[in-house]
Formats: structure tokens, C-alpha cells, sequence
């Protein structure tokens, strides 16, 4: 999770709620929006010296608005630019089919079944992410990127000297590539999911005609 608090705060600073809406928007497939959980990420991030945060209130509430510190966008950078093992997923939950031969045929199905259903509720999410940002000006979003950066100098040069982009708009409409890149996979691993679960349903009670 901490990764994933970095790479929001590479871009802007942000407050723990705005990080949580963040998350349970866009990135709850990736990690949890637990408050507490984001929470406990944060303080690890501010014992090693990744974030920094300072305290305002607005409406008479006491807030922390966190950023990004140079020891984070180094140590940020060094994970992003590692390959990523997304081929090698240890997913635990995959063991339940390896043994599903142990649950009684009457309830195998259904179990699949739900899973199923919970694979389609995710993909629901996601496609509602999709359509949201189909449905984004993309170039009125970085204009708005844009001019907040101009209003906070300080963020824009620590952005500009740890990544070394020389054309802000096209950094921006990168890196707004790579997140949709990053959703359609999610798309497409779930819609394969859904697909094995549901050949894996049709064939629960049949099991000793498949073959060896």
C-alpha cells in the first residue's frame, strides 16, 4: 500500500480522506481503503522520512495535507522501475479450487457460482472507472493539472527533477496512459476470471467426464 500512497503523492498533496477516496475510486482492486490500513501506511512513510505533512484548518477542522519528500520520489522511482511480476501472482484464494475436490458435489457449483457473482460486482467497478474516464476532457484535466502546478512551485520542480520530463503537458498525458493501460488490464483479467469460473461451473458435477 505504501507504493501506492507514494505514486498519489508524486502528483499532488493530499489529505488522508483524499487519499482514501482516491483509492475507493480508482485502486480498490489493488490494494484496501481502509482507513486504518491507509492510516498505518502513512505513519510508516512518515517514520522513514518518505512523506512530510503540514497541519491547516479549513471550515474549523484540524486537517494534514501530506506530501511527498525527495528520500520518497527516489525510493518510488526505484520500485517503479523494476519489472513487474503481475505473471507470477501467489494468490492463496486459488488454492480453494486446487482442493475443491474435498467440498461435497452438491455445493460445488453454488460456491463457484458465487465467486462468480463477486468477479461481476468487480467488474461492474470497473467498468464504471472506464466509462468515467471516457467521459473526461482529457485536455481540460491537464490544463487543471497544470495550473496547479503553477500555483505550487515547490511540488512542480521536486516533480520535474525526480522524473526529468521536459514537456509537462506530455508527462501528464503519459502517465494518464498508463493508468487507463493499468484499468484495461484489470478489465481483461477479470473477464477471464469470470470466463474459467464459469466453464469451471458448468462442469461441476461432471468431473469424472473429463478425462485423466
Amino acid at each position: 500500500m505504501e507504493n501506492i500512497i507514494l505514486g498519489l503523492l508524486m502528483m499532488r498533496r493530499l489529505t488522508v480522506y483524499e487519499i482514501r477516496r482516491l483509492i475507493s475510486k480508482n485502486y480498490k482492486s489493488m490494494c484496501s481503503d481502509s482507513l486504518g490500513g491507509i492510516q498505518a501506511a502513512i505513519k510508516r512513510l512518515l517514520d522513514s522520512g518518505k512523506v512530510t505533512f503540514r497541519e491547516f484548518v479549513e471550515n474549523g477542522v484540524n486537517k494534514k495535507q501530506y506530501s511527498i519528500t525527495g528520500k520518497g520520489r527516489a525510493d518510488l522511482l526505484s520500485w517503479v522501475n523494476t519489472p513487474a511480476m503481475i505473471a507470477n501472482p501467489k494468490n492463496m484464494e486459488l488454492g480453494k479450487y486446487l482442493s475443491m475436490g474435498l467440498v461435497k458435489k452438491e455445493d460445488r457449483r453454488a460456491l463457484i457460482n458465487e465467486a462468480i457473482e463477486m468477479l461481476n460486482q468487480e467488474m461492474s467497478y470497473l467498468m464504471a472507472i472506464y466509462n468515467g474516464l471516457k467521459d473526461l476532457d482529457l485536455e481540460l484535466e491537464i490544463d487543471n493539472a497544470t495550473g496547479n502546478y503553477e500555483k505550487d512551485a515547490e511540488y512542480y520542480d521536486g516533480l520535474k527533477k525526480a522524473t526529468g520530463f521536459r514537456d509537462l503537458r506530455q508527462f501528464l498525458s503519459d502517465y494518464v496512459y498508463y493508468e487507463k493501460a493499468t484499468l484495461q488490464y484489470g478489465i481483461d483479467i477479470t473477464k477471464f476470471q469470470i470466463e474459467w469460473l464459469s466453464k469451471l461451473s458448468e462442469n461441476a458435477g461432471k468431473e469424472n467426464n473429463l478425462g485423466g
